[in-house]
């Protein structure tokens, strides 16, 4: 009887630490399972506040550069002489990253300043993007976001200057790109752009105010059938500048007036 009352005894302390390490394993899925809902909790609420104040954040307001044109370009204005009656105007297809943009604009840029000047043309820059993914590992988009920086400059009076500077300093290897630091800040300052101006330049830029005027500035370059840049244009005709003696201004006006009649 004794060895029966044992074994009862034993079995019976088993079966009740069984059942305590139930309870205590019970109780701590149930503690994981609350935490974990918390968290579930927190993360709903937390994209439930984030998509309702990203609903109520106004989209980033587009602009349209003060001297833009008709077709989405951006106009090099006079510094002297408005252009009287009716003189050509010269379309100019280009692309920031663009080494060829970059050469004629060194050869012939100042020509044509000097004939905008003298009120015997006019100038429009409609530029393009399509070298934004000749960056693969830095400073993407750097097309794109040159342009909005020269339309952004163009806000502050001071395109054909940002104009000059970016591409005085395009980078010696094509694909290098520029980065935020140059554009927003030093072209800026090589531009003359200072002040209040700066402040304003930068808001545009960082704000990507330009993006669908740029969009459609780029846009034009296929609807005109134009294949690569950069392309001088006046009167849907093609300048022939690379046959070109000479740079200076009447040979370049010559060549223009020549384009633009046909000849």
């Amino acid at each position: 009887m004794a060895n029966n009352s044992n074994l009862s005894k034993r079995v019976a302390l088993r079966q009740q630490q069984e059942l305590e390490a139930r309870r205590k394993r019970n109780a701590r899925m149930l503690g994981v399972g609350l935490g974990v809902l918390a968290l579930v909790v927190v993360v709903v609420i937390a994209v439930v506040i984030a998509n309702a104040i990203g609903s109520k954040a106004p989209a980033a307001e587009q602009l349209t550069p003060p001297n833009a044109t008709e077709g989405h370009g951006i106009a090099i204005k006079s510094k002297n002489t408005q252009p009287a009656g009716d003189v050509p105007n010269v379309v100019v297809y280009e692309d920031y990253q663009c080494p060829a943009c970059k050469a004629y604009e060194a050869r012939y840029g100042n020509a044509f300043q000097q004939l905008i000047d003298e009120g015997k043309i006019t100038l429009e820059i409609r530029t393009a993007y399509f070298l934004n993914d000749a960056n693969k590992t830095m400073n993407k988009k750097s097309s794109e976001r040159a342009a909005l920086a020269a339309a952004a400059a163009d806000a502050v009076g001071k395109y054909r200057e940002y104009h000059k500077v970016v591409y005085d300093n395009q980078p010696e290897h094509e694909g290098d790109g520029y980065t935020d630091q140059q554009l927003r800040v030093d072209f800026a300052a090589k531009a003359g752009i200072a002040g209040d101006d700066l402040a304003t330049f930068q808001k545009l830029y960082d704000t990507k105010a330009y993006a669908d005027f740029a969009k459609k500035s780029f846009e034009t370059m296929g609807e005109a059938g134009i294949g690569g840049t950069p392309a001088y244009v006046v009167n849907g005709k093609k300048i022939n500048l690379e046959s070109l003696s000479s740079n200076d201004p009447q040979t370049v006006l010559t060549a223009i007036q020549s384009a633009a009649s046909g000849s």
